[in-house]
C-alpha cells in the first residue's frame, strides 16, 4: 500500500505538476486578459456616460458636456475654421471663468509670455506700445519709447501695423501679434504700416498693449482705421534688450524728494535704491512716493523696497489654502528715517496697496489722495505644459497688513482725502493738486 502511494506521487510530480514556465504563462495571460476587460468596461462606461470610479466629478461633467457640444458643432456649424487647440484653449478659459474670480485666468502661450515680461521688467523687443481697435481689429502704435529701436527706425504713434515679415496680422489677437515683435535679441523684423501723410506724432507711453495710454478716444482710432488715403510704408527694425523703467525721481522745492513707481517688477528694486541714493546726495529732507495708477507687480520686489524704508518689524501675512500662514518682516539693516507721504488713487492696486498700507500701518507715512482699488489677494502663475507654453493664473490666498486688516474689496482710505482735479498729463507737475498738497503737508 505504501509503495503504491509513493509510486503515484512520483508519477504525479513527473507528469502533472506545472513548471515555472507554465506558471509565468498563466500569470501574464491573466494580466493581459484583465487589461482587455478593463479597457472594454471603460469603453462601455464612456459610451454610456457612467464613471463609477472617477474622483473628479467636475472633469467628468465637463468631458460629457464638451462631447455633446462638439457633436452639435460638427453637425450644424456652418464653418470649420477653428483648430483643436483653439477649442481646447477656449474650454480651459471657460472653466476658469466659471470660478467667478476676475483675477483667475487661463493664459495661452502668448498671454503667458506677455505676463512674464511684465513681471520680469525686461524683454527683447523694439520699444513701442500697441493697441487694438476692436471694431476693425486694427493694431495701432500707441506709444514710442525715446531712443529705442522703434524710435530710431522711424515708427510713429498712430501707425497701423498691417504686416510683420510679409504676413498679415489682421486675424491675429493683439497678444499674438506682440509675440512676433518680441523674443530674441538682435532679430531684424520688417513691419508694414499704414500712415497718414501728416502724421508727425511721437512720444512715450508708460504702459503696454492699451489704447488708454494716449489721449485719443476709441472713436478716433476707428475713424483712422477706415482712412483709405493712408500711405503704406515698410520699416525694418532690430530687437534689443529693453529694461522697463518703472522708477522716476526728481527733487522738489524745500529739499522734498519725489519718486514715482509705475510698477513693482524685478527691475524696480535696484532702480528704487538708486533713486533714494541720488536724492540723499542732494540733501533730501522728506519724500513723496507716488503709486497712483500703479496696478501692482511682484511681491518680493515690494517687500525689498519696504525693507529699504522701514526698521525691523512685521510687514504682511500671506494666507494660503491648505498652508500655514507666511509672515514677512523688515530688517534693521537700513531704513529711511525722514517724513514720507504716499500718493494713492482708485487705480492703486495689489502690490501698490500692500506698499502704501504697510507704511500707513507702521505709521511711517501719511497717505494722501483717493481711496485705493481694493485688491489684496495672492496670485500664483503656473505653467501647465512646457511643450505648449500655456499657463494658468489662480488666486491662491490673501495678504493681510501689519495690523491684520484686509485690503481686498475694501481698499485703503487716505489719511488726507483729496480728489484729483488735473488732466492726465498733469501728474507730477505743478498742476498736480494732490502732489502740491503733499508738498504743503511736508513743509509743515
Amino acid at each position: 500500500m505504501d509503495n503504491n502511494v509513493l509510486k503515484f506521487e512520483e508519477n504525479n510530480n513527473d507528469k502533472n505538476t506545472p513548471t515555472i514556465r507554465d506558471m509565468l504563462r498563466t500569470y501574464f495571460t491573466g494580466i493581459v486578459t484583465g487589461m482587455l476587460i478593463f479597457a472594454l468596461v471603460s469603453i462601455i462606461f464612456d459610451m454610456t456616460g457612467f464613471h463609477p470610479f472617477s474622483k473628479y466629478k467636475a472633469a467628468e461633467v465637463v468631458s460629457d458636456r464638451a462631447k455633446t457640444v462638439e457633436a452639435y458643432i460638427d453637425r450644424y456649424y456652418w464653418k470649420s475654421d477653428v483648430s483643436d487647440e483653439e477649442f481646447a484653449a477656449g474650454a480651459a478659459k471657460g472653466m476658469v471663468e466659471a470660478l467667478g474670480d476676475p483675477y483667475s485666468v487661463y493664459m495661452t502661450p502668448s498671454e503667458l509670455a506677455t505676463t512674464q515680461i511684465r513681471t520680469d521688467g525686461d524683454y527683447a523687443g523694439i520699444g513701442c506700445a500697441v493697441g487694438l481697435e476692436p471694431n476693425t481689429n486694427a493694431k495701432f502704435v500707441t506709444g514710442i519709447e525715446e531712443g529705442r529701436p522703434a524710435d530710431k527706425a522711424g515708427l510713429k504713434v498712430e501707425d497701423e501695423i498691417t504686416e510683420i515679415n510679409g504676413e498679415s496680422v489682421a486675424s491675429l489677437s493683439l497678444d499674438d501679434m506682440v509675440s512676433l515683435i518680441r523674443g530674441e535679441e538682435g532679430v531684424e523684423i520688417e513691419l508694414t504700416v499704414l500712415r497718414r501723410n501728416n502724421n508727425s506724432t511721437s512720444g512715450s507711453s508708460d504702459s503696454e498693449n492699451s489704447l488708454e495710454t494716449t489721449e485719443k478716444s476709441g472713436n478716433y482710432y476707428y475713424e483712422l482705421a477706415k482712412d483709405k488715403t493712408r500711405e503704406k510704408i515698410t520699416i525694418k527694425v532690430t530687437t534689443e534688450r529693453i529694461v522697463n523703467q518703472s522708477i522716476s525721481y526728481k527733487m522738489l522745492e524745500d529739499n522734498i524728494g519725489y519718486i514715482k513707481i509705475t510698477n513693482f517688477d524685478k527691475e524696480s528694486v535696484e532702480q528704487f535704491e538708486k533713486a533714494l541714493s541720488e536724492l540723499e546726495k542732494k540733501q533730501m529732507e522728506s519724500l513723496v512716493i507716488d503709486v497712483r495708477n500703479n496696478g501692482g507687480g511682484v511681491l518680493t520686489s515690494t517687500i525689498s523696497m519696504l525693507d529699504d524704508l522701514l526698521p525691523a518689524g512685521k510687514l504682511i501675512t500671506e494666507t494660503r489654502k491648505g498652508s500655514k500662514d507666511k509672515e514677512y518682516k523688515s530688517t534693521d539693516e537700513d531704513f529711511f528715517d525722514k517724513p514720507i507721504v504716499v500718493l494713492i488713487n482708485g487705480n492703486s492696486a495689489s502690490a501698490s496697496e500692500v506698499f502704501a498700507g504697510c507704511l500707513q500701518d507702521r505709521e511711517a507715512a501719511t497717505l494722501i489722495g483717493e481711496k485705493s482699488f481694493g485688491k489684496g489677494i495672492v496670485q500664483t502663475i503656473y505653467t501647465i505644459s512646457k511643450k505648449r507654453g500655456d499657463g494658468i493664473k489662480l488666486t491662491t490666498g490673501e495678504y493681510l497688513l501689519p495690523s491684520g486688516r484686509s485690503i481686498h474689496e475694501i481698499g485703503l482710505t487716505p489719511d488726507v482725502e483729496l480728489e484729483y482735479t488735473g488732466e492726465s498729463s498733469d501728474y507730477g507737475t505743478d498742476k498736480d493738486n494732490q502732489l502740491q498738497e503733499a508738498v504743503k503737508y511736508l513743509k509743515k
